[in-house]
């Protein structure tokens, strides 16, 4: 049985078992594995036993599929071998035969060059024992390496950069353990779980047939694979007098070919037991390493480890703060889409509230003065919510008002507006739309959906009426040629209009009961029950909806126009 394992985001180390056909996409109802990213399609690609063997097909995906970098053309199915990796946006896959770490997926090399695009995936955990150490007289005396050790903690105190200190404490390991010709500092990713050298230092030691140091492009940067995994997944130290001729070490040509002889590897352990990363120092020379030795880097290891976690915690709140200034200015620029006002026509009353769930939302509404005295009334509401709904809420915004100053009527704007979102070919996203013309002269207000919530129209005598619901077409972006139809109304003094986004509607309270639905007409009544102008309306219905779902949070954008002519 083949496995999938998840190697990025919040589920990373999920294994999946495949069946002999396994669909992954979006959509609950035709997929067994489900992903979320935005960019995936409902029915992204498939994975499907044929014989022994496991096949990878592109179901015409509009983001593709990639396996090891390389893209999968629709129709042209991959073969898939043990240990590929398969990319669906931003969600990345290891393929497996079996379980990972069984013996068949192993990889065919130890050898890893340890650089920001190298992988770590499962450890190949060989036991290693440092009980084999043989004493010896210490190098370097006692006191040079207790300064040693303050300068590092000196160094690890001051700075809040790994990248900056990292070198630093390669460079005092160096003067520490004059033996050493090669030190290595690499810290696990936290996101991608891979491994990334922070610092490497060579001491040249190593002399071509001519006596000559090595070129820059021969300096020997890879790492064993089997000893830093094991380090990092038994959580503990190890050092080997001769790592060639050490029967407790796996036959690995990585060791051979590196000329690997005395090595220590210790882990970077966080105050959680969380393995950070690991620093290693080796020769090409036997029994250069003592067990005092290994302590010494296993106390400096664990005041690189604290540092560590402390400058990777100061970068993310770094990065946080980067996020939320960036979405405050996103805020502002957004707000100033929205009118800055409501309109000022003689004998109407208007009221106006936008409420974004997250810093930016998807909801758009807009006030257009027409020729002849008319006033277009539109809002919108982008599919999803945060920074992407906002970004195509921007550039609607802009389409929506040049159509309706271009079109005669809301039709047949709608009608422009759906044929110009289905050519930008944007997946997965669609905007519902109330687009009307208010006549103050005739006191008539003609509206168009786009699959938007119906008007609701209170009148003067506290009656409801609801308009639109009869004329609503597919929301924009659905359907290529969809004919949108309109219908009028006629407003008297003390009538209110409401237009609204389902961020309204869908409110909830904290036993999750929406505040409006089709057997609990909550906003109806609310209209009904309030009398008064324009802004009163608008402010007894917000005032109803922060009641109902007071202790819940906002899960939609909140968009509310109220209008309508002035009571005699």
């Amino acid at each position: 049985m083949a496995f999938l394992k998840r190697a990025n985001g919040n589920t990373v180390g999920q294994l999946i078992e495949l069946k002999d056909r396994s669909v992954i996409g979006r959509s609950p109802e035709f997929c067994h594995v489900v992903l979320d990213p935005n960019g995936v399609s409902r029915r992204h690609a498939e994975i499907y036993k044929k014989g022994d063997e496991y096949y990878l097909a592109d179901l015409n995906s509009r983001n593709q599929t990639k396996v090891n970098n390389s893209k999968i053309v629709p129709g042209v199915d991959h073969h898939l071998a043990p240990g590929d990796r398969i990319n669906i946006c931003d969600v990345e896959f290891l393929f497996y035969l079996k379980l990972p770490g069984a013996s068949s997926d192993r990889e065919p090399s130890d050898v890893m060059i340890v650089a920001e695009s190298d992988d770590f995936d499962e450890p190949r955990l060989h036991t290693l024992d440092a009980s084999r150490s043989i004493a010896m007289a210490s190098v370097v005396r006692p006191e040079v390496k207790l300064k040693a050790i303050l300068e590092i903690t000196r160094d690890l105190s001051s700075e809040l950069k790994i990248d900056a200190v990292a070198p630093k404490i390669l460079d005092s390991l160096m003067q520490l353990f004059p033996q050493a010709e090669r030190l290595f500092l690499v810290l696990v990713d936290p996101e991608t779980k891979r491994l990334v050298r922070k610092a490497f230092r060579y001491r040249g030691a190593r002399r071509s047939s001519f006596g000559a140091s090595l070129p820059a492009d021969e300096v020997p940067m890879s790492i064993s694979r089997s000893i830093v995994n094991h380090v990092l997944g038994q959580k503990k130290a190890v050092l080997s007098q001769d790592a060639g001729e050490d029967k407790n070490l796996p036959t690995s040509a990585s060791i051979a070919d590196l000329k690997i002889r005395s090595v220590m590897c210790v882990p970077l352990l966080a105050p959680d037991r969380e393995a950070l990363g690991i620093l290693q120092l080796d020769t090409s020379d036997r029994k250069q390493f003592g067990q005092e030795d290994l302590d010494v880097l296993a106390a400096v290891a664990s005041f690189a480890a604290i540092s560590i976690q402390n400058a990777q915690m100061h970068e993310s709140l770094l990065e946080r703060e980067r996020i939320n200034r960036d979405l405050k200015l996103a805020e502002q620029v957004q707000k100033r889409f929205l009118p800055q006002a409501t309109p000022a026509i003689p004998g109407f009353e208007f009221f106006a509230h936008y409420d974004p769930a997250y810093e930016v939302g998807g909801d758009y509404y807009d006030f257009v003065p027409l020729p002849g005295g008319k006033l277009a009334i539109a809002l919108g509401d982008v599919s999803g919510k945060g920074v992407s709904a906002a970004l195509m809420m921007a550039k609607f915004s802009g389409d929506t008002r040049f159509r309706i100053l271009t079109e005669e009527t809301p039709a047949l704007a709608a009608n422009a507006l759906n044929g110009v979102l289905f050519a930008a070919g944007i997946e997965e996203r669609f905007i519902t739309l109330s687009l009307g013309v208010l006549d103050p002269q005739a006191r008539t207000f003609t509206i168009a959906s786009a699959g938007h919530l119906p008007v609701l129209v209170r009148r003067a005598n506290g009656t409801v009426d609801e308009i639109g619901e009869e004329i609503a077409g597919f929301p924009l972006g659905i359907v290529a040629e969809s004919d949108y139809q309109q219908t009028s109304v006629t407003l008297e003094p003390g009538d209110v209009v409401a237009v609204f986004s389902d961020g309204v509607t869908d409110a909830r309270n904290l036993r999750e009961e929406l505040y409006d639905s089709r057997d609990r007409r909550r906003l109806p009544r609310r209209l009904a029950d309030t009398p008064g102008g324009a802004e009163v309306v608008g402010r007894a219905i917000l005032q109803d909806l922060r009641e109902y779902s007071s202790g819940h949070i906002q899960v939609d954008d909140i968009t509310l126009i109220c209008f309508g002519p002035v009571a005699r």
